[in-house]
């Protein structure tokens, strides 16, 4: 059975990514001490003649003494042309099959800032989503007339919490570094103003604010669509319906995360 990993899932790896390269400590300053200078004496003949002669090989360092060059980065793709390179970051991060399986091949990080900045509305329009959608079918229970959300469609986010738990954090920190000048590119292109990182923080705020809904979950039909027929859930943001159709106890462990990585981000 195929697995959904959701696009919530990019929140938390560039989010964690975020905090940890705001957390990290900077690398210790390594410094030449200054070199070891004998007393400059007095210029007299006689004690000129009584003081030994210091070797200056023992005083200054090796005047050979060069540092490591550093090795400059690779420079940035454009961001028209940096989906492939992207690609294979991702997948050094979470292997090459989850990748192709789950991820839309073309314009990776626009669809990412574009559906990131549409949790918190209405619905999150397809065909920005950088994710595949999922290849189960969507499960309801029927009890009569009455509609309910079934428990088997939790399982439907299994890839996603196991993924989630098994994220390398340091990788995460450099694919972040690398490319988080194309986020916000990405993100002015998209229409937002001011630092694409302040916008992931108002997301995941109305995330944390999605109500516990432990179940059942009661659903109506109408046409072609399911709505929530509690209108307090139905009224909710897309990335706050999300949370509550994959489950209460996976709902549980993402806002967990998402409460650490905000506490984080708190300047």
């Amino acid at each position: 059975m195929k697995k959904t990993v959701p696009f919530i899932l990019l929140i938390i790896l560039f989010a964690g990514a975020i905090w940890y390269s705001l957390m990290k400590k900077p690398d210790p300053v390594h410094e030449i001490p200054p070199p070891s200078v004998a007393p400059v004496l007095p210029d007299t003949s006689q004690q000129a003649q009584s003081q030994p002669q210091i070797d200056s090989e023992l005083v200054y360092p090796d005047s050979d003494f060069e540092p490591e060059p550093l090795t400059p980065p690779a420079p940035l793709p454009v961001l028209t042309e940096s989906d492939a390179e992207v690609r294979q970051a991702l997948g050094e991060i979470a292997g090459p099959e989850p990748v192709l399986e789950y991820l839309v091949m073309d314009q990776v990080i626009s669809r990412t800032v574009a559906s990131i900045d549409s949790l918190t509305s209405r619905q999150v329009p397809v065909h920005i989503n950088p994710i595949r959608p999922a290849g189960d079918k969507f499960l309801i229970d029927t009890d009569g007339e009455t509609l309910v959300l079934s428990g088997k469609n939790f399982a439907r986010y299994d890839g996603y919490v196991e993924l989630l738990q098994n994220m390398n954090t340091d990788s995460l920190i450099s694919v972040y570094r690398r490319y988080s000048p194309l986020f916000q590119q990405a993100w002015e292109e998209n229409g937002g103003t001011g630092s694409f990182n302040d916008r992931l923080i108002v997301v995941i705020d109305n995330l944390l604010e999605t109500p516990d809904v432990p179940g059942p979950v009661y659903l109506a039909k109408s046409e072609a669509v399911y709505l929530f027929e509690n209108p307090e859930l139905e009224a909710m943001t897309a990335g706050q319906k999300v949370l509550v159709r994959m489950g209460s106890v996976n709902a549980s462990v993402v806002k967990e995360k998402l409460a650490e990585l905000r506490a984080a981000l708190n300047p």
